[in-house]
């Protein structure tokens, strides 16, 4: 690993002197401000489709972030505080019931005004068990019904006492309103090639190489500052950085902190980072094989050294886990739970009373999905051998979690119910694969803590739910990862923890 970067760095520097820094895209001035024709973003995967209600992850919410809006705005820059945004009033009728008033005059990008017909049809949708739906739907599960009162108007009825019903309807992981109209005529593959939403930025085209988006000129909000947006792939970090070095791009995702140097050296460039509200995750499949055995599984997480991790790979940026848990929980973060245990002896004790006679097992994962992914399976699977237990990593195009599997974990709204609970409970693709015995207990925690008002018993309810997934290893926490981005000078954006990379009129500016 030490002599490929060493490679990276000698190339790429030489790279910045043969190479001028150009701009990818030129800059002009509008109404007396400046502006891009084309801003241009180098990432490492394109999400398989552009559903915001059929895809979460990484991949897709960088790009549906500036697509598609949410009926209120839990806002990142200021402590995820609820504000408006489709919706310009929301009110608390009863413990049940919220009533709603739309922004009017917003326009979908194919000429639709919004109203509140297609908002009873986007909460509709999330129940019509699609495939890649299960997230949105297990998040919305608690809502009952949505009712029309009059065209900017609606009222949504919930089946339990929900404390966290705006939040749910805030959060950008699968809340996102889509038009009733277009996806009726259409169908979901042709909405899924070429969406249709209320953002700021409409589809012009997608591949598997590139999603094209242009300025949407009916916006209703502030004019963004780039004509057109290109996602661009390059899957390895060492053409990801020289597109931005020679100028092919303006921005780059996932740069490995050990090439932070390379970029910082270019007066033309510079970096952001910091640590998302998101956990890297290892899921084991309890069904059957060698992880039925709670022992075993119990072993595996216990020989995982994290600090070495965290050290050798994240340079100490990473930050270990205190539980399954996310300090955006803010007043619900439980600072004194216990970050995993590192205790090699305890597991080769566990190992040696457990049922393992030398299986394999395997590490599955996307090549390159994650930031230094590939380098953390490698360095786990050698703690793994080194305690008795044959495995190896296996990379894969399509993680199957037949054994143990990378994840990530990102948290959906700033709340217990939108983390653990949320992930792994009842409902979720958890349960229907890789921890088919979840724990009865685990399951009635979860619909408790969605529906309990008192803060103290929520608190309880947490704690107890992240406890009996530490005792029961359906999983294991590895860290929160400080993610970094690659800018070119005269860009002035911000990054979110969620990894959602808005390029609205007053997150992204041309200097």
């Amino acid at each position: 690993m030490k002599k490929t970067a060493i490679l990276l760095i000698f190339t790429l520097l030489l790279g910045i002197v043969l190479t001028a820094c150009n701009s990818a895209s030129s800059t002009k001035e509008a109404s007396g401000s400046k502006e891009l024709d084309v801003l241009k973003v180098g990432v490492t995967e394109l999400p398989a489709l552009l559903d915001p209600q059929r895809t979460s992850g990484n991949t897709s919410i960088r790009i549906l972030y500036n697509i598609f809006e949410t009926i209120l705005l839990s806002d990142p820059k200021d402590e995820f505080s609820l504000k408006p945004m489709l919706a310009t009033e929301w009110k608390r009728v009863d413990d049940y019931t919220l009533d709603v008033t739309l922004r009017k005059g917003v326009k979908f990008h194919n000429g639709d005004e919004l109203t509140a017909k297609d908002v009873v049809f986007s909460f509709n949708r999330v129940q019509e068990k699609l495939p890649g739906m299960e997230d949105a739907a297990n998040m919305l599960s608690v809502v009952k019904e949505v009712q029309v009162v009059d065209n900017y108007k609606f009222r949504i009825v919930t089946n339990v006492v929900d404390p966290l019903l705006e939040q749910r309807i805030a959060s950008s992981w699968g809340s996102w309103i889509v038009p009733a109209d277009y996806i009726t005529k259409v169908g979901n593959d042709a909405f899924a090639a070429k969406p249709v939403g209320t953002g700021p930025y409409k589809v012009v085209s997608y591949s598997p190489e590139k999603v094209v988006l242009e300025r949407f000129d009916d916006y209703w909000g502030g004019k963004p500052a780039a004509q057109r947006i290109e996602y661009i792939v390059y899957n390895e970090t060492s053409t990801r950085m020289t597109a931005l070095i020679t100028g092919e791009v303006d921005i780059i995702t996932q740069l490995p902190l050990d090439q932070v140097p390379v970029i910082e050296k270019n007066k033309d460039l510079s970096v952001k980072g910091l640590n998302i509200s998101n956990m890297h995750v290892l899921t084991f499949n309890t069904a059957g094989g060698p992880l039925a055995d709670k022992k075993v599984r119990q072993a595996l997480s216990l020989s995982i050294d994290r600090q070495m991790l965290v050290d050798k790979l994240w340079q100490g940026k990473a930050i270990i886990p205190k539980g399954h848990q996310y300090s955006e929980y803010g007043d619900y973060y439980l600072n004194d739970y216990p970050a995993p245990e590192y205790n090699v002896e305890k597991a080769k004790k566990l190992l040696a009373e457990s049922s393992y006679h030398g299986e394999l097992i395997e590490y599955e994962l996307k090549s390159n999905y994650y930031t230094f992914g590939n380098e953390a399976a490698e360095a786990i699977v050698d703690m793994w051998n080194k305690i008795g237990i044959n495995a190896k990593v296996k990379f894969s195009d399509k993680v199957e979690r037949k054994s143990v599997a990378s994840w990530s974990n990102t948290m959906r709204f700033p709340d217990p119910s939108g983390g653990l609970s949320l992930l792994w409970g009842p409902g979720t693709e958890a349960e229907k694969t890789y921890w088919k015995d979840m724990d009865k207990q685990f399951i009635q925690n979860a619909k408790e803590l969605a529906s309990i008002l008192d803060p103290a018993k929520r608190k309880e309810l947490a704690r107890k739910q992240m406890q009996i997934w530490d005792d029961v290893v359906p999983g294991a926490v590895l860290y929160y990862p400080y993610e970094s981005w690659g800018i070119r000078s005269g860009l002035e954006w911000t990054p979110y923890s969620s990894q959602a990379m808005d390029f609205r009129a007053d997150n992204f500016k041309v200097k």
